[in-house]
């Protein structure tokens, strides 16, 4: 009986070229792979698949029995269920790009090897969208206040923060697909689902939530594999010099790319979503993105021609500040949102300066102003900044970043329009492909000009009384603390892109 090893070994020679015409211009790429690597795995499909069949018969078997018998959503925390309501729909997002982007690896690189990889990949971020999905289906049976986990696919295109999840997770599958695995399977893979899958099970059963560690603890165990193409894949694209010249350009562009996007989504689900308080983000992102990948995984590779992020160091600078400065965006545009967001309590901004210094000073005002305005016709929330920033046109991030004091916002013309931008990086990477940045619109182009009780209609963001929010500015059930569209219409406020106001302070 032949070892899995020697079997691996006998079906890589029964590889053959195929009758028909193989697209290998489909995706095309800019890189020159070799035809034979090695697979660290040496998975066997029919091996693959009987795995992961008795990973999921236990998982599924979990949900519809024990917790369900003991109506395990009702025990957990409400702020972190309503989070919930954002982070499953992002991140099964990014399943869905994930597998888009193996399919074309599939059709592009002419290695079997990689393509076995890339195949049992692709297998398992379709079983991911299909985890992820029946959990959110499972919250919106089960969770206390279900309004809202039903909107999170829609939201990827009509909710500010979906947009800017589709800008980042867009980048697995547009564009070369060997780039594609710079921002998958290299940064966001090998650099941030420790940060994900393993940091959200932990705040979740902090949080007495027992059904979503099972599901993501099962997702986080096939990323070992996915991180082992991107080693691979990579040490394929290193052995050839002439792929040198494309390959630190397209890892320095994934890195900001996904940090732009990931260091603010983690730290605000983190931070914010916790009730019963652990770490901070920060204190995870040191250890898993700073000294786990960039110490121990692309220190390693620098000897062969791959050296740190070009922009590692501003984004260090970044991190402490960004995912409180856009939170508190989401914070006063609570109407918008299809979750809940209650005020911080006094314990909450004692852990807030505790883990970031300084927090208070920057923060406390806004946090103290939400709290005065809880009940309908309190006043409207988007005043608690003096106006809303314009977007970034490459990562659709409000351009806040890292503080509103010490942002880092660049306005200019480009095609006859002005644009914005949230940083040098993200001006640069514009600037080396204008066209791949000016199709997607921004947020506030989309809506200029729209009454916000209609884009609350029209994004069906009203509950099934046709008249409550959805999303509320606290976690109250009280009748008389939820908001109507009646309480929005007498704000009279309408939605306006900051670049096409002239006196935006943002843009002078």
């Amino acid at each position: 009986m032949p070892t899995t090893a020697e079997a691996h070994e006998r079906v890589k020679d029964l590889e053959w070229s195929p009758s028909y015409e193989e697209r290998r211009d489909r995706y095309p790429t800019k890189y020159r792979i070799p035809p034979r690597t090695k697979d660290p795995f040496r998975t066997l499909i029919r091996e693959y698949v009987s795995m992961e069949e008795e990973k999921d018969d236990r998982q599924y078997g979990a949900l519809e029995d024990v917790l369900a018998r003991v109506n395990a959503p009702a025990m957990a925390e409400r702020r972190w269920l309503d989070l919930l309501k954002i982070i499953l729909p992002v991140v099964n997002f990014a399943e869905y790009a994930a597998s888009k982007a193996c399919a074309q690896l599939i059709d592009t690189v002419n290695n079997q090897e990689l393509r076995q990889g890339y195949q049992a990949q692709m297998i398992d971020e379709v079983r991911h969208t299909h985890q992820q999905m029946y959990l959110n289906r499972y919250f919106a049976k089960h969770a206390p206040d279900p309004e809202g986990f039903t909107l999170g696919l829609k939201a990827k295109g009509g909710n500010i923060f979906g947009r800017t999840s589709r800008s980042a997770f867009e980048t697995f599958f547009m564009g070369d697909p060997i780039e594609g695995v710079m921002n998958l399977q290299v940064v966001t893979e090998t650099a941030y689902t420790n940060a994900l899958f393993v940091s959200t099970t932990e705040m979740a059963a902090a949080q007495g939530d027992m059904v979503t560690p099972g599901v993501f603890l099962s997702i986080q165990s096939d990323e070992a594999r996915h991180m082992a193409n991107g080693y691979s894949t990579l040490a394929a694209v290193l052995s050839d010099p002439d792929n040198h010249q494309y390959l630190q350009p397209d890892f320095d562009r994934g890195f900001w790319r996904q940090h732009n996007f990931l260091d603010v989504f983690l730290g605000a689900a983190r931070d914010y979503g916790q009730v019963n308080r652990g770490a901070s983000y920060l204190e995870r992102w040191r250890e898993w993105v700073a000294e786990d990948w960039v110490g121990s995984f692309v220190a390693k590779l620098e000897p062969f021609g791959l050296s740190a992020p070009r922009d590692l160091a501003l984004a260090e600078q970044r991190v402490p500040w960004m995912g409180h400065s856009v939170f508190m965006i989401a914070v006063a545009a609570w109407p918008l949102m299809f979750w809940r967001q209650s005020s911080l309590s006094d314990a909450d901004m004692e852990w807030f300066e505790q883990k970031y210094p300084g927090w208070y000073d920057h923060y406390g005002w806004f946090w103290e102003g939400f709290r005065e305005m809880q009940e309908p016709g309190s006043g409207n929330p988007f005043n608690l900044l003096t106006e809303l920033p314009p977007i970034c046109r490459v990562c659709q991030m409000p351009c806040v970043l890292p503080r509103l004091d010490i942002n880092d916002i660049r306005i200019k013309e480009h095609a006859g329009r002005r644009q914005a931008f949230c940083s040098a990086p993200c001006e640069r990477i514009f600037d080396e492909d204008p066209a791949r940045y000016l199709g997607f619109k921004t947020f506030w182009e989309i809506w200029d000009g729209c009454g916000l009780d209609e884009f609350i209609i029209k994004q069906g963001l009203l509950r099934a009384d046709g008249k409550t929010l959805i999303g509320q500015p606290h976690g109250s059930d009280d009748p008389k603390m939820m908001w109507t569209i009646d309480d929005i219409r007498a704000l009279e406020y309408e939605i306006k892109d900051p670049l096409q106001n002239p006196d935006s302070t943002f843009v002078l």
